[in-house]
């Protein structure tokens, strides 16, 4: 597998693959424990287009306060198992990242499937994070149906469970999305209930991205507790809601250029099981965040105070207080 650059972005894959499968990234690079991220340099100007400067205070990108640096990996663990590397700002600038302009402004989403209304609720919530996250506007398309048998196969789940039917990313990524991306949609991303696999060897995948395509595919099936067979009380709703989250800003993040952080804790980390997932927060680093606020000219606080607000509606209460501590800490003079 190439680079994330110029090929397919796996967003995170299952607990095992083939031996003989590549690394998704290049070059091997050490996990780095940060005291602080390096001061910007001065800002890079915008290009042609409605592309706007970065509005909120410069120690949005520099003061680490509530940032944890990234841990040693578990076994297992992505980091574990490809070597990545540190994207400095510049060198993301200089990637040419997607962005939106005049004509391409709208973050659009595709249901692929059957949904339950809880399902349902779960997809439009994410929708609403990725406005807000990445400040556009969205539109959800008309529902497509499932891929037929020449893009599935069925597996075992190594239970008394009968076999899964998986469809194939290649579907979605080489076919459908890019003949039916909207003319004004920087991004076309499907958001279905089937499972997924990118080729043999593969487990499954909860998304991928095709970066020049500007189209991903995410799968939520595995959030909910009744893919496991367990109960779906509360608790389990809402760790389906957290896990539905992180997943659609993670990938849709990817299609804007962003490649997956390895210095903080952040939800651009990669991730190669649930349990990974579940240790990774739904908040971007400093690192991460000043990418996304050149490429889209976010004002920072205004983000923050939008996420803490949907936060709260949501019932996410941990994440929304992380989020009103963060606000205090930019809003104190110094």
């Amino acid at each position: 597998m190439t680079s994330i650059r110029t090929s397919t972005l796996v967003l995170a894959l299952a607990a095992s693959l083939a031996a003989c499968a590549e690394s998704p990234v290049g070059a091997p690079s050490p996990n780095v424990t940060p005291s602080a991220s390096p001061a910007p340099s001065p800002a890079l100007a915008p290009t042609a287009g409605p592309h706007r400067a970065p509005a909120g205070p410069p120690r949005a990108f520099t003061d680490t306060t509530g940032f944890d640096p990234m841990p040693e990996s578990e076994p297992g663990d992505w980091l574990d198992r490809f070597d990545e590397r540190y994207v400095p700002f510049r060198e993301y600038v200089e990637t040419d990242p997607v962005r939106a302009d005049d004509d391409r402004n709208v973050l659009a989403f595709v249901p692929v499937g059957p949904f339950t209304s809880r399902e349902r609720e779960v997809m439009d919530a994410t929708v609403e994070l990725c406005g807000i996250w990445f400040d556009l506007p969205t539109r959800v398309l008309p529902a497509m149906d499932l891929p037929g048998e020449d893009f599935q196969r069925s597996v075992g789940m190594g239970t008394a469970a009968p076999p899964r039917v998986q469809y194939h990313t290649d579907w979605f990524l080489q076919s459908r999305l890019p003949r039916n991306r909207p003319e004004d949609a920087v991004t076309l991303v499907a958001v279905t209930m089937g499972d997924l696999y990118p080729g043999e060897g593969w487990n499954f995948v909860f998304g991928m991205a095709m970066l020049h395509r500007r189209v991903g595919v995410y799968s939520l099936v595995r959030h909910f507790a009744d893919f496991w067979g367990q109960d779906d009380d509360a608790e389990a709703q809402r760790r389906a809601l957290l896990r539905s989250l992180k997943l659609v800003v993670h990938e849709s993040g990817h299609t804007f250029g962003l490649e997956h952080c390895v210095r903080y804790r952040c939800v651009m980390n990669g991730s190669n099981s649930l349990d990974e997932s579940d240790r990774q927060p739904l908040h971007l680093c400093p690192d991460c965040l000043r990418k996304l606020a050149w490429n889209r000219g976010l004002d920072v606080n205004a983000r923050y105070d939008a996420l803490a607000a949907l936060y709260t509606r949501l019932g996410l209460t941990e994440e929304a207080r992380w989020v009103e501590d963060r606000l205090a800490v930019l809003r104190t003079a110094r």
